[in-house]
């Protein structure tokens, strides 16, 4: 083989060579091109992603928020014996779960870290029970009342046993205690706890000391179904927004 022609045959190898560095070159170029540009694709689905899930996290921690406080809703609202236990469990879930949400966190520091509550039933029977010690001392309404006040309170108690109709108020000459009762217990009739326990509270001397305790659980009856309304309406209000 003469020179020129090993020459031609360099020329031509270096040719084929250079050609292919090149190819290589746009195929690398193109490579990194649709890389980029599938790792910007990328990004942005794990951005909306990223979006979806915390918007379904939100949803599933406010539907679980309504579903506590519908519970203690109906736990503390029914008028039949109060579930103890289904009550704390639901208020206890509350403290712990919803830490960081300052009005669940007040509304519940509110309640007793042991919840017991007496139905409205309950509270009802046992005013129909507390009538008639009432009655028995219903002209006892101060300290110094003494024995001739303990057997006129026994004698119209019983002149006044089944009048369910007395209607007479204090300040027309009725007996205090007697008029309060049976406003008390028309409100219990009509489901009105609240206001029964407003008549209650009027009472005074030994008919009041009988009611105290009455009172008392009433009271806390009222502010734990306060407390199952705010605490519902908060839920779904975060529900709907």
């Amino acid at each position: 083989m003469t020179e020129a022609a090993e020459k031609q045959i360099r020329d031509l190898n270096s040719f084929w060579s250079d050609e292919a560095a090149l190819r290589e070159s746009v195929v690398e170029v193109e490579y990194q091109c649709k890389l980029e540009k599938t790792n910007a694709l990328l990004s942005g689905v794990s951005g909306m992603l990223d979006v979806q899930s915390e918007r379904y996290q939100t949803l599933l921690y406010n539907q679980k928020l309504l579903n506590l406080t519908t519970a203690l809703f109906d736990a503390i609202n029914t008028s039949e014996n109060v579930d103890a236990t289904r009550l704390q469990a639901s208020v206890d879930l509350l403290r712990t779960e919803y830490t960081s949400d300052p009005l669940i966190s007040a509304v519940t520091a509110s309640i007793p870290s042991s919840v017991h509550c007496s139905s409205f039933t309950i509270l009802r029977d046992r005013l129909m029970e507390l009538d008639g010690e009432c009655r028995k001392v219903a002209l006892m309404t101060s300290e110094d009342c003494g024995i001739g006040s303990s057997i006129l309170s026994r004698a119209m108690s019983a002149l006044t046993l089944h009048d369910d109709t007395y209607d007479t108020a204090p300040e027309e000459g009725g007996s205090t205690t007697l008029y309060y009762l049976k406003k008390a217990e028309k409100e219990m009739k009509d489901n009105n706890l609240d206001s029964a326990s407003r008549y209650l509270n009027q009472l005074v001397g030994k008919p009041r000391s009988i009611v105290m305790d009455w009172l008392k659980d009433a009271r806390a009856l009222l502010e734990m179904r306060q407390s199952a309304s705010v605490l519902l309406n908060y839920a779904k209000s975060k529900n709907n927004s």
